[in-house]
């Protein structure tokens, strides 16, 4: 077969499968947006935060003035390898390539806080929170209607803890074939309040159960000693994985992996990847750590990012509407970092993510792939650790519902499984370094 026998001079590019009359070369190009998003990255060994900043493509001057800012706080502190960075991040139209540091902050323990924050002016400014507050135990259920974090934030939960339930469900649970509207899901929250009730933290993710079709899946949060924190399921296994299930939450698969008729030419050809339907300007993240070997207009495929994670191992991502702040041949991406957003361009239908995963060259299906778990807590950390997923087990079911009025400590003993009650806080201190 040839593409004469199709009344064509010329190959058709068929790559990314969908297809999608060409927009006009005439029409009016709509201006880039600036988009604000969340972004949180890990601590590795060998790690500073001004090179994480760096491997996100921040600008120099302004990554040295963040980083410098941080470590007026640490002072001679260190953070240990792990520990997560959050940050509220801005691209710019004019320099899309150079995304902009709204705020960055990081908490290696629930009373102390370290946050640098970007001032009107484009200068940072530092402060330190530290806490003297009583954590308090809830819990949030709910329901998936439309996205699990959506859900969650729908009954209760703040985005930051929904989104670090999402991010460990990520490495087990397939969104996809797994994730059906109407599934139950509770949530553990360690919540910082004060004496007179006012929360001050709306809750840290301790712990998180999701119950799909034919099993549960709970992820557990734990510092080992000398660690940072990380999620574990109840055997002690950590969730991380080499490479996130899927590159987006709440997506739904609208054309499979394989052997198919084309819808235009009428004949079968090979669906190389997996379309993910999602709304217009959804991120989507890199499935694992790796170098950004193409960035760009690709054919078909429209906006197009391929990443190579091994030597063996590639993943692509096509009909982007934009290319993630930084994302250009060369550059080391982190996994879950934000790599493009959802479009429909190229050879496209309507807004998707078609997503390819590479062995040796060749395209493999991506849902069937299987990756070992990374770690197990062993050692003095087994039974601390036991004791405490016990604890979670027992509090997913019994903990007070969040936004309950909590009981007046002096009504009743508390039981002795409580009798460590934290002392009587007083008003957070925060002090500032401009």
């Amino acid at each position: 077969m040839t593409a004469a026998d199709f009344g064509r001079s010329a190959p058709l590019d068929l790559r990314g499968f969908q297809m999608k009359p060409p927009e006009s070369p005439t029409a009016d190009a709509e201006p880039p947006a600036s988009d604000i998003y969340e972004l949180t990255l890990r601590l590795e060994k060998g790690d500073t935060v001004e090179k994480m900043l760096a491997d996100i493509d921040v600008a120099e001057a302004e990554r040295k003035q963040v980083a410098e800012k941080l470590r007026s706080l640490l002072k001679k502190r260190r953070l240990a390898v792990g520990e997560t960075i959050e940050l509220t991040m801005q691209t710019i139209p004019e320099q899309p390539d150079t995304p902009r540091v709204l705020a960055l902050s990081v908490r290696p323990q629930p009373e102390r806080e370290y946050i640098v924050s970007r001032k009107d002016d484009g200068t940072y400014e530092a402060e330190e929170k530290i806490y003297k507050v009583s954590p308090r135990i809830v819990r949030v259920e709910g329901e998936r209607e439309g996205s699990l974090q959506q859900s969650g934030i729908k009954a209760g939960a703040p985005s930051a803890a929904m989104v670090e339930f999402v991010r460990a469900l990520s490495y087990d649970v397939d969104f996809q074939r797994e994730l059906k509207q109407g599934q139950k899901f509770t949530v553990l929250l360690e919540q910082l309040v004060t004496s007179d009730g006012k929360v001050t933290h709306p809750g840290r993710l301790l712990a998180g159960e999701l119950r799909l079709m034919k099993r549960t899946v709970v992820v557990m949060r734990y510092r080992p000693q000398g660690g940072a924190d990380g999620f574990f399921n109840p055997k002690g296994e950590s969730v991380v994985r080499s490479f996130l299930r899927t590159p987006m939450d709440a997506s739904r698969i609208t054309s499979r992996f394989g052997m198919r008729e084309h819808p235009i030419l009428g004949f079968s050809a090979l669906h190389a990847g997996v379309d993910f339907a999602a709304p217009p300007g959804t991120p989507i993240l890199a499935a694992g750590n790796g170098k950004v070997v193409s960035a760009g207009p690709n054919g078909g495929y429209g906006l197009y990012v391929k990443l190579q994670h091994t030597q063996d191992v590639a993943t692509a991502y096509a009909h982007m509407s934009r290319v993630g702040p930084g994302i250009k041949p060369g550059v080391q991406v982190r996994q879950g970092q934000v790599i493009g957003f959802v479009g429909s361009t190229g050879m496209s239908t309507g807004p998707h993510l078609h997503y390819e995963f590479l062995k040796a060259g060749k395209h493999v299906n991506p849902l069937t792939q299987k990756f070992a778990m990374r770690g197990t807590v062993g050692g003095k950390d087994a039974a601390r650790f036991h004791a405490l997923a016990k604890q979670y087990l027992a509090q997913l079911k019994s903990a007070p519902v969040a936004g309950e009025p909590a009981k007046p400590a002096d009504t009743k003993p508390a039981p002795k499984k409580t009798a460590q009650a934290p002392k009587e806080p007083a008003p957070s201190l925060v002090a500032r370094n401009n």
